[in-house]
């Protein structure tokens, strides 16, 4: 994933081709949590949600040490990117173009997962 959104280039171009630079920061994205629950009100992600998705639940249950691939569930909750705002209210899910992975989401899904999970809301890092 690092290496299809340009991460690797990047990283050996700054630190002169040093490939160990490059490993340390993937060794500390592989130890990095895929969600947090924050007192039980707020759902904290890299990306957002997934089609396949329901619970935390759900989450918890992603073997989170392989790398992610470009769909599926981990790779949507890193990358799915909100719908705009003049679309969320329309669609559900619909592929996501400019990240050539994942997913948009749109209102609806949100408002199922706070519900069903007791959140206010969902804070996403993108």
């Amino acid at each position: 994933m690092a290496e299809h959104f340009t991460f690797r280039e990047e990283v050996l171009r700054k630190y002169e081709g040093d490939e160990s630079i490059y490993d340390l920061f993937i060794t500390s994205f592989e130890a990095l949590p895929l969600a947090a629950d924050v007192n039980g009100d707020y759902l904290c992600m890299h990306g957002g949600i997934s089609p396949e998705m329901s619970t935390l639940e759900d989450i918890n249950k992603i073997d989170r040490f392989i790398e992610p691939p470009l769909k599926g569930f981990l790779c949507d909750i890193l990358w799915s990117d909100p719908c705009a705002d003049k679309d969320a209210r329309n669609l559900k899910f619909v592929k996501n173009v400019e990240r050539e992975c994942s997913y948009k989401f749109g209102l609806d899904p949100v408002k199922q997962i706070l519900k069903k999970n007791n959140f206010l809301s969902i804070i996403r890092a993108h």
